[in-house]
């Protein structure tokens, strides 16, 4: 009897919170890091995608990512 209280002691101990905090120290990587893309600038991405729109058309910035061609009308 005394021999199950220990054993069921002993598991309780093995699987209590500080012994699981303790095992996720201890992780390994299977693989190398992925690296990530370096994010665009927001200007530069409203001129590329502007390029792609009106290509070959000489373009204005009018400020707050509104780039349209120079020639339209009415700008903002």
């Amino acid at each position: 009897m005394h021999t199950h209280i220990a054993l069921l002691t002993l598991l309780l101990a093995m699987t209590g919170p500080v012994a699981m905090a303790q095992s996720h120290h201890k992780t390994k990587r299977l693989s190398p890091p992925v690296a990530t893309a370096v994010p665009e600038d927001p200007q530069a991405y409203a001129m590329r995608i502007a390029r792609q729109t009106w290509p070959g058309r000489p373009l204005c910035d009018d400020g707050g990512y509104r780039i349209l061609p120079c020639d339209v009308g009415k700008r903002f």
